[in-house]
């Protein structure tokens, strides 16, 4: 059975790794949260590169991985290729924003971009469509990761941020907010939303032998905190989903 690690700095690599034992149960998983340095999304290159660099040869001592999946778009759009290149036996599966599919429906200006700066920045799919409209949320993804066990309170966030918002899509460019699409339907129910996790998982099988269904999960945390049992939490009630 393969080894898959999966990194994000926090909760949203949950919403890939449920969404890749849902597509692809044929693996040996390993959720790393590396809340330590939450969140990537204010990093610079040379110090996101540094931190991956750093966990990956970390974490290869213990769970010797053939398949990394960075479970976080802005560590994909600024990490991906120079991993590739310097770790060239690991395949390497990155998560982008779903925007393909979201410009398959509609115009790039009927199209919004929910996204941290790093992606926003750095993302080369983004940058192939100018008019598509975007929105920074620099703090979302801590704010989610604070409250995994109360996210209905973040719906007044939600709609002092979208609730003008008159695109018809949304594209949910980082896999922590995924954990607020509910929320953010009820604020914008006439925008269709896209997300990019069943993307990944789908991209992930195709590395699979699919002779039986076999798989293990561990969630790893670099920071042992409060957030570890949030985590947990989070996770058991994705699962349940």
């Amino acid at each position: 059975m393969k080894k898959v690690l999966l990194i994000d700095s926090g909760s949203g690599g949950v919403n890939v790794l449920v969404e890749c034992v849902r597509v692809a149960p044929f693996f040996d998983y390993l959720l790393f949260c590396d809340n330590a340095n939450l969140p990537y999304g204010d990093k610079t290159s040379k110090q996101l590169f540094e931190i991956t660099r750093n966990n990956l040869k970390k974490i290869y001592k213990y769970f010797k991985f053939e398949i990394v999946v960075f479970a976080c778009n802005t560590l994909t759009a600024i990490c991906v290729e120079q991993c590739r290149k310097e770790f060239s036996d690991i395949v390497f599966i990155g998560t982008e924003p779903a925007i393909k599919p979201a410009l398959a429906k509609y115009k790039e200006d009927e199209i919004l971009l929910l996204a941290t700066e790093g992606t926003i920045k750095n993302c080369k799919l983004l940058k192939k469509h100018p008019n598509i409209r975007e929105k920074a949320m620099p703090t979302l993804a801590s704010q989610i990761d604070h409250n995994l066990d109360e996210l209905e309170t973040l719906k007044v966030f939600v709609r002092n941020e979208l609730s003008e918002r008159k695109e018809k899509a949304i594209v949910l460019g980082c896999t922590h907010y995924v954990a607020l699409k509910n929320q953010i339907q009820e604020v914008l129910p006439h925008c269709e939303i896209f997300s990019g996790e069943n993307g990944v998982a789908r991209r992930l099988r195709a590395f699979s032998d699919e002779s039986c269904i076999n798989y293990q999960i561990q969630l790893v945390t670099s920071k042992i905190d409060d957030f570890r049992a949030k985590l947990l939490y989070y996770f058991n009630k994705k699962s349940e989903e």
